[in-house]
């Protein structure tokens, strides 16, 4: 990123002498900055355009000249919306299973959340800048996941979606026996005493816990669809929307036809061959947004072409970080490996911008550089979906947060 001048008041500013707060107390109130590119809402682009950032929020997009007498930053690359991740267990692996019980819908992982762990600072340094954090797929009902930004510890929503899992590991036998951290904050009244703690056999230690079948899973979670209030009666009442974890075609079938069956609004996590022909037209009638990766090098072609047929079909598409296993620069490999097996470029950066908004819950604050909207923004030195550009600098609510070291 090249500062090429700041105007007015704003003179001695110099960008690259100035610690990070001093910038970031001078950007308290107006911030313009100019990019080569600047990415439009439609996905469309606006050559040397002037985006003017207040008080945190953009206060406008495209203006042609800037204003002489405020700050102002040049770049010769793109500029972005913050880029979001669908599914990350970041700042929290270990806390996001509980080996004792299936049924933990009450759970808000956002009390596992540290906005202080490094996993936040990698995922800025890689241009994310709001994650989902999302129980794993080992429990029935993991509980609700959280959307949360990779800075300054803020909660966009504690309830993002219920956690539902359709996947083998969730049945008897499949669960670990990993520490559950972020706990059930509410009580829930459909739980028996004896379900606070681990049974007294090797089984129970390994996770083996009823049902034991996709038919027993499937009459539990209806049966509980049926409850009057708490979190179940919100998602069977389209007030909450499910987040449904699957991963083969049999999966995804039975997890489709559920969601179908209750009138279940939402999103599939997994389903990597969710663009076999088989697939795609239950997921859109369904209604079902997809959330596919993290893709890793040598990825199957099959895997990677669901981005395109699921995008062509009309069905949202997000991606996952899976961090912490994953590190968060690997994040935009998986829309650049789609793009290399025929994706649209504009379709997967709005997957991991504009649309992964909407399927996580956020859409009227992130996701987009519109008026109004929170200045969560990345300037890049080139395209985000060629490998070959990196991060020049992350704004968080207009402030920067992360900028490329000189070399």
């Amino acid at each position: 990123m090249h500062i090429r001048r700041f105007a007015g008041r704003a003179a001695a500013l110099l960008f690259a002498c100035l610690p990070a707060a001093s910038l970031a107390n001078a950007q308290e109130n107006v911030l313009q900055i100019r990019a080569h590119e600047v990415v439009l809402p439609d996905g469309s682009r606006l050559e040397d355009a002037v985006v003017v950032l207040e008080n945190g929020k953009i206060r406008s997009v495209g203006e042609e000249h800037a204003d002489p007498e405020l700050p102002l930053v040049e770049c010769d690359g793109v500029l972005t919306p913050g880029l979001i991740a669908c599914q990350t267990a970041s700042g929290a692996a270990g806390e996001t299973t509980d080996s004792t019980r299936q049924l933990l819908p009450e759970a808000r992982i956002v009390h596992a959340f540290e906005p202080d762990h490094p996993d936040f600072e990698k995922a800025l340094a890689a241009g994310i800048t709001t994650v989902v954090l999302a129980p794993s797929e080992w429990n029935l009902a993991g509980g609700l996941t959280a959307v949360v930004k990779t800075h300054g510890g803020e909660v966009l929503s504690s309830e993002g979606h219920l956690a539902l899992s359709f996947s083998s590991r969730a049945l008897a036998g499949g669960a670990q026996a990993v520490s559950f951290g972020f706990g059930a904050a509410e009580a829930d009244p459909h739980l028996e005493a004896t379900d606070g703690g681990l049974e007294n056999t090797a089984s129970g230690r390994r996770g083996n816990r009823p049902p034991t079948s996709y038919g027993g899973a499937v009459a539990l979670l209806t049966e509980r669809l049926g409850d009057t209030d708490g979190v179940f009666a919100r998602a069977a009442k389209g007030k909450l929307p499910v987040y449904l974890a699957a991963w083969d075609r049999n999966e995804v079938l039975r997890a489709v036809q559920f969601a179908t069956r209750h009138h279940l609004k939402g999103l599939l996590r997994g389903a990597p061959l969710a663009g076999d022909e088989r697939l795609v037209g239950p997921i859109r009638e369904s209604g079902l947004g997809v959330v596919l990766g993290p893709f890793a090098l040598g990825q199957r072609p099959r895997s990677l072409e669901s981005v395109k047929r699921l995008q062509d079909a009309g069905v949202p598409v997000g991606f996952a970080l899976g961090a912490p296993a994953r590190h968060p620069e690997t994040f935009r490999w998986s829309g650049a490996m789609a793009v290399a097996e025929g994706a649209d470029p504009a379709k997967v950066l709005d997957s991991m911008t504009a649309t992964a908004a909407r399927l996580a819950g956020v859409d009227e604050r992130v996701g987009t550089i519109a008026v109004g909207k929170d200045a969560d923004l990345v300037l890049w030195s080139g395209d985000p979906l060629d490998l070959s550009s990196s991060v020049e600098a992350v704004f968080v609510d207009g402030e920067l947060v992360y900028r490329k070291e000189a070399r």
